[in-house]
């Protein structure tokens, strides 16, 4: 018997191998086998396969003695590499944990006991009327074998976790399986605690910070349908599920689900591929929808549920804004009188205060005072920034750093001058202005796990006055006593002009203002803005949560925008300039031509350079009525010919630097 075995390779191909007498194989099953003097561990895609006299086939050596994968997961490895113009090969890899799949003989035998992760009792919740009136609708079209989406459409501090973690309360009845995908590690800590307070059992939490030995313990309990209940990073949606019933995409308009490099894909949009193969639910639950699942929610596509309230009818936060005079604020000022009016009063109370900056750092540009020459990254062209705690200059696109001494023309080293302020720089100024108040400092450069949920937790039991961060505050946090947030620079959130920035700058604007006043009313969020009309300052301030969508939406329909279209991006790369702009000049000739296709670029990338590599990108517009993946695979056979450059691929592409 001859087999197609699909290996966790850089391919797109399979390759065939003999079946050892008396082995039952089916298609599916997960089997090892030698492949260039290395063992591999892959997947029987074809069991009918015909003889070829001609080759002599290597046999392999073992089948593994775990489910097998199920053929809607075959389907949707295919779907998925041919959506995303990737690999198929690296596509299974995605399936494949390796350490569990290599203990699978010996250490899993080992791990027999799941208690903890065995729910007993479900605790009793006070819903308000809009909840149940949320969750009624969602059960009266749920059904738990029928493909379903759902978008959960409620107001920051509306109750909306409370909301799926019924739905999930009855699936688990059902003995179904069910996965909570969730933006950010840091995110999970806060909602599994909430979770095993409602069901009084641990939850299942995989991402990139869990130890090896607890995931293989989760890996076995998931393959054995002995743990229901999973909380986790994008890469939790490749764990084997056996029964999986429900999927929750909390935060679903988060950057954080498209995984921009390696392998490139967004996993909440994979996740609803999935879901239409498999046959099961999913709810997308957000404050701020991306403008494509609002659209998919306002023409019928998605089932729109929305909660326009806040839980217990908490009010939002006012709104204020405050003109910033620059003649006003001295160089190392950033806050301004009346803003410090605003946030003593708050702290009078014991309420705490969230001063918010999206720029890390200390300083974003550094200059010596005698030479004029600037630190600029030697692998990228972008400046570094200085930080301050760890008195070292970073370049936030590669792994460079270096110290501040740098050699003058004059002999010295460079006298320093620093510009442009970072989230250091703020929080330097606040113990300045606060000398008497606990301070926290919230921000992803705090890049050891334990310290950065002990953090949390200190703004959770009120055991901190100020909180001064960056954007990973806004990622649906819960914190009871937050009344009062200050963004100190509202013009200047995002930078970029791509054609999602002014979402993105909404949905953050919006998340972050969301975070105060949850539990208590009068709270108050302060916009510190330059300018007298702010766009997005005035949408935040409009009571019309639709208004924004509407406008963007006729904007990108008169564009020709995604969703009324869709996207392809090329992105070249390589060591030599000139031969990065030659073959993206005969890249672009090799895409076929289509009426309902158009081809922009090549252009250099808005940032040129990184990583030692000079970039170009080519960006394919195309109609929503055609699928234009299967004309692509051709030309990106041939794009394997061109040596010295490298070509990524991103679809529905979210970042256009």
């Amino acid at each position: 018997m001859i087999i197609d075995v699909l290996l966790p390779l850089n391919l797109s191909k399979c390759f065939s191998y003999k079946v050892p007498n008396g082995l039952a194989i089916k298609i599916g099953d997960f089997v090892e086998v030698p492949f260039l003097n290395k063992k591999y561990i892959g997947v029987v895609w074809n069991n009918k396969v015909k003889l070829n006299e001609k080759i002599k086939y290597k046999i392999i050596y073992k089948k593994l003695p775990i489910p097998s994968l199920k053929k809607e997961i075959l389907k949707f490895i295919e779907e998925f590499s041919l959506y995303n113009l990737q690999p198929i090969g690296l596509v299974f890899k995605l399936f494949l944990y390796k350490t569990g799949l290599k203990s699978v003989d010996k250490g899993l035998k080992k791990i027999l006991c799941f208690k903890e992760y065995k729910i007993n009792k479900v605790k009793d919740v006070d819903y308000n009327s809009e909840q149940i009136k949320a969750i009624k609708n969602i059960k009266n079209k749920l059904n738990k074998n029928i493909f379903n989406v759902f978008l959960l459409h409620g107001v920051t501090g509306s109750g909306k976790t409370l909301v799926y973690m019924d739905i999930v309360k009855d699936l688990l009845k059902q003995n179904k399986q069910i996965l909570i995908l969730l933006p950010e590690k840091a995110l999970s800590n806060q909602i599994s605690r909430r979770f095993e307070e409602f069901l009084q059992a641990k939850c299942a939490i995989w991402h990139s910070g869990i130890k090896d030995k607890i995931k293989k313990k989760i890996w076995k309990g998931i393959l054995e349908n002995k743990i229901q209940i999973v909380l986790g990073a994008r890469s939790s949606m490749f764990l084997p599920f056996q029964n999986l019933g429900l999927v929750v995409i909390d935060e679903e308009h988060d950057s954080s689900y498209k995984q921009e490099e390696g392998l490139i894909y967004n996993a909440r949009d994979m996740m609803i591929l999935m879901a239409s193969i498999l046959k099961f639910p999913v709810i997308l639950a957000t404050a701020t929808p991306t403008i494509e699942t609002y659209y998919n929610a306002s023409i019928n596509k998605y089932n729109h549920i929305l909660i326009s309230k806040r839980y217990k009818n908490k009010k939002f936060p006012e709104i204020k804004k405050i003109k910033i005079n620059k003649n006003e604020m001295s160089k190392n000022k950033y806050i301004s009188d009346e803003t410090l009016i605003y946030t003593k009063k708050f702290l009078d109370k014991q309420k705490q205060v969230l001063f918010f900056l999206n720029r890390r750092g200390f300083s974003t540009y550094v200059i010596c005072y005698n030479c004029n020459r600037r630190f600029v990254c030697p692998n990228c062209n972008i400046g570094l920034v200085f930080h301050k705690i760890e008195k070292k200059l970073k370049c936030h696109y590669c792994d460079f750093e270096c110290n501040v001494n740098r050699s003058c023309t004059n002999g010295k080293n460079c006298e320093l001058k620093f510009y442009g302020i970072g989230v250091e720089k703020l929080f330097d100024e606040i113990k300045e202005l606060f000398p008497e108040k606990k301070i926290i400092f919230l921000s992803s450069d705090v890049s050891v796990e334990d310290e950065l949920n002990s953090r949390i937790k200190k703004i959770e039991k009120n055991e901190v006055d100020i909180i001064v961060a960056t954007q990973l505050i806004s990622k649906g946090f819960n914190f009871p006593d937050l009344n009062c947030i200050v963004v100190v620079n509202s013009d200047n959130i995002f930078f970029g002009s791509d054609i999602r920035s002014t979402e993105k700058n909404y949905q953050l604007l919006h998340q972050l203002s969301g975070r105060a006043g949850r539990f208590e009313d009068n709270a108050l969020v302060i916009l510190q803005s330059y300018e007298n009309n702010n766009k997005l300052v005035n949408a935040l301030s409009n009571e019309d949560i639709f208004k924004f969508y509407k406008e963007e939406l006729n904007f990108r329909k008169k564009a020709y925008l995604p969703p009324y279209s869709k996207l392809i991006s090329f992105i070249i790369s390589g060591n030599n300039k000139f031969t990065v702009e030659r073959n993206s000049i005969m890249i672009k000739k090799l895409i076929p031509k289509n009426d309902y296709l158009k081809i922009y670029g090549p252009v250099s990338a808005p940032i040129s350079k990184i990583k030692s590599n000079f970039r170009s990108r080519i960006l394919i517009k195309y109609s929503t009525k055609i699928r234009p993946q299967k004309l692509l695979k051709e030309t990106i056979e041939k794009m394997k010919n061109f040596k010295n450059i490298k070509v990524e691929i991103d679809v529905d592409p979210i970042n256009f630097m």
